[in-house]
């Protein structure tokens, strides 16, 4: 073999390797921040120029428009309490109180990061159109089928799920320490 071919070939394999290994690390989504509240995960870097690299690529590969975090921080759960994958086959219940920003809401996607297709064309719950009960919390249904009363997010059977969590101009507690910031509960009821 001449040397010229192996030069490309390991031109060629190097080359391989390297956008392998970029899609591979940049493909988690957002699910890999530095900071870890239950199930939820962020990083206060997104939209900043202080971002590093790796944060930056998977902010662009999931086409997430990013704010800094004094503005929106962004959090993201792919697992229920318990650390199980959120499937669309079970039925859960998010619930907490109202959080500690000028406004909130989470949304539903499925694992490529696309909206999750749904009859009932329903993506998003926000702080403005969840009701609050008598202990002041509120409650969201993510189900395949539709609960009798109150706030419903759909699952689809047979689907994987994450959810996001965008927090509108977080309060000064809130920033104080994120880790320990009260968070909506993500619990399995069944399946």
């Amino acid at each position: 073999m001449k040397s010229w071919h192996r030069y490309a070939i390991t031109l060629v394999g190097g080359l391989a390797v390297g956008l392998g290994a970029a899609w591979a690390l940049t493909n988690g989504g957002l699910g890999d921040g530095a900071i870890r509240n239950g199930p939820w995960t962020t990083s206060l870097g997104y939209g900043t120029k202080a971002t590093d690299p790796l944060t930056r690529a998977m902010v662009a590969r999931s086409g997430l428009l990013a704010l800094p975090a004094k503005e929106t921080v962004y959090w993201s759960a792919k697992t229920d309490a318990a650390g199980a994958p959120l499937d669309g086959n079970c039925r859960y219940r998010l619930s907490g109180a109202p959080l500690d920003a000028r406004w909130w809401s989470v949304t539903i996607y499925d694992e490529a990061g696309y909206l999750v297709a749904n009859p009932a064309n329903i993506w998003s719950v926000n702080g403005a159109n969840v009701a609050l009960d008598a202990r002041g919390e509120w409650r969201v249904t993510i189900a395949p089928t539709k609960p009798a009363a109150g706030a419903w997010l759909p699952g689809i059977k047979g689907q994987r799920f994450h959810l996001t969590l965008r927090m509108y101009n977080p309060g000064p507690g809130f920033r104080a320490d994120p880790a320990k910031a009260v968070l909506p509960q993500i619990v399995q009821e069944g399946c």
